[in-house]
């Protein structure tokens, strides 16, 4: 009892499943894109001038100079963030550092 089996599929049914394919393939793409970004990417900053005594410094990302000044948070793009780093002495900041956060934690070091 082994029959043959075709499908119809009218011209409505078949640009249904083009668009559904195509639909698919962007989906896969963009979550592809979104986890290297969230995953794998880490933004590129360049340490141009920095003076920790007065709490400024120069950086250089994506072709832009950023003006870092005291416990600012200077936004890179997306999660990403760059700040000096600080330690409490005689209650008094004094900035040690510059460091590159991710959701406001910190992620990497750029300069001591």
């Amino acid at each position: 009892m082994t029959e043959n089996f075709k499908v119809k599929l009218t011209k409505g049914t078949r640009t249904l499943v083009r668009v559904a394919a195509v639909v698919g393939a962007i989906t896969v793409i963009a979550g592809g894109y979104t986890f290297y970004l969230n995953n794998i990417w880490k933004p590129n900053v360049k340490v141009l001038l920095v003076d920790f005594n007065k709490g400024y410094a120069e950086l250089l990302f994506e072709g832009k100079k950023l003006i870092l000044e005291g416990d600012a948070i200077v936004l890179l793009d997306g999660d990403w963030g760059i700040k000096f780093g600080t330690v409490l002495e005689n209650n008094q900041l004094i900035y040690k550092s510059i460091i590159l956060t991710k959701k406001g934690m910190l992620v990497d070091i750029l300069k001591r």
